[in-house]
């Protein structure tokens, strides 16, 4: 494609060159010079006109076929870029001790993040930055996010247990737990991590727990829009989240 343009600009500026030629001598009374295109024949203005349309139009061909192609692998991209994510489940709400699940939260957006009351540092921060992502979005007075911490320990995470985490962190958030079934369903939809770590042998009760360190938007209607990994900015979390109101 590259060489037919290129040969047909060629061809365009030979026409060019030579039809400036042609003009000299109708206007001039002195002889024209003999040139290499004399060769060839004489250059005709319909002639310079075909070699014209002939360049545009291999101009127009190569910048609508570049068009096209980035279009069709924008499109490859949108199809399979976003992960199926999601799914039911059921849960307790720590602050009333009820069952909900995903249906629970339709009609508004929702942020959840998967973590432990004893991570040390990670979770801690994690919950601190939705909550600095909600005081944004509350401030451009934008639609309501319910953030919520979905234990991927319920051993230890009770609703005693969450309910006394939540006082250290933004008071929207909803605490969910539950058994290690319905963790595990939940885990299983959003794809999350988690292994016990660093385990005491003797005190079953002193591990770690490793997981994946990500929020999840979810939509109104209950489907996965995004999510947003650990290195993330919170400006930049905002302003994508305002992007799907």
């Amino acid at each position: 494609m590259a060489s037919r343009m290129a040969m047909a600009m060629k061809t365009l500026r030979r026409s060019q060159k030579t039809g400036l030629q042609a003009a000299r001598r109708m206007f001039s009374d002195a002889p024209a010079p003999s040139t290499r295109a004399d060769k060839f024949g004489p250059i005709t203005w319909s002639g310079l006109a075909l070699a014209g349309v002939v360049g545009s139009g291999a101009v127009y061909y190569y910048y609508s076929e570049k068009d096209r192609l980035q279009t069709q692998s924008t499109s490859k991209v949108t199809s399979i870029g976003k992960p199926l994510l999601g799914g039911p489940w059921t849960l307790v709400d720590c602050d009333t001790r009820r069952a909900v699940t995903d249906a629970s939260f339709r009609g508004k957006y929702s942020l959840l993040y998967f973590g432990f009351t004893h991570c040390p540092d990670i979770c801690p921060n994690e919950l601190v930055r939705i909550g600095d992502v909600l005081d944004k979005l509350e401030a451009e007075n934008c639609p309501e996010v319910v953030p919520l911490f979905v234990t991927v320990d319920p051993k230890r995470d009770t609703v005693a247990q969450m309910q006394a985490y939540k006082a250290d962190f933004h008071p929207k958030f909803k605490m969910l737990t539950g058994t290690r079934d319905q963790v595990a369903d939940i885990t299983k939809a959003y794809r999350v991590y988690f292994s016990k770590a660093d385990e005491n042998e003797d005190d079953d009760d002193d591990y770690l727990v490793d997981h994946s360190i990500v929020m999840y938007l979810v939509g109104p209607d209950g489907e996965f829009l995004d999510f947003f990994t650990q290195a993330a900015r919170v400006d930049d979390i905002a302003a994508k989240i305002k992007s799907y109101f």
